[in-house]
């Protein structure tokens, strides 16, 4: 149990003592108050690409509008960065590997390797998230779904 200590003037009344900051020594440089915390920024879609048939799920595998539904944000706390991604996403063809179909820009992958695997309502397969890609991974001897919409959302900090 710790022992609380008060100073008190002559007339026994408690003294908060005040000190100005720039007198602390080894003080640290980055403190913030709520108000000057980052928040998480826009979702953007800045440097993800397709591959292997992969796409943005938008009802058809031949386009659509870009509604963000692969996209990303960032909360850039200087030193780490809080990173949010969300995938709604098809591929044109069904695979019986593992296949890459979405790749990540450098500037969101994480400081080591998630390697996270995301069930789906398609029985047959898994998403992963490894590192800077995402990927369809069919059970084994079975195939995953074409043209079916596969989803996953993750947060987490990174030094990148």
């Amino acid at each position: 149990m710790a022992n609380i200590a008060n100073v008190k003037d002559k007339n026994k009344n408690i003294i908060y003592p005040y000190t100005d900051w720039s007198a602390v020594q080894n003080k640290p440089t980055n403190l913030a108050t709520t108000d000057d915390l980052p928040t998480l920024g826009e979702w953007t879609t800045l440097g993800i690409t397709f591959s292997n048939g992969g796409y943005p799920w938008a009802g058809t595998s031949t386009g659509g509008s870009d509604d963000h539904n692969c996209a990303y944000r960032i909360a850039d706390y200087g030193s780490f960065k809080h990173v949010e991604v969300r995938c709604v996403f098809g591929a044109t063809s069904a695979f019986s590997a593992t296949t890459k179909v979405i790749n990540l820009p450098s500037t969101i992958t994480p400081d080591w390797d998630l390697n996270s695997w995301f069930p789906t309502s398609d029985s047959n397969a898994t998403v992963q998230f490894s590192a800077n890609s995402i990927s369809l991974c069919p059970k084994a001897g079975a195939s995953t779904s074409a043209n079916y919409m596969y989803s996953l959302m993750l947060e987490y900090y990174t030094t990148a």
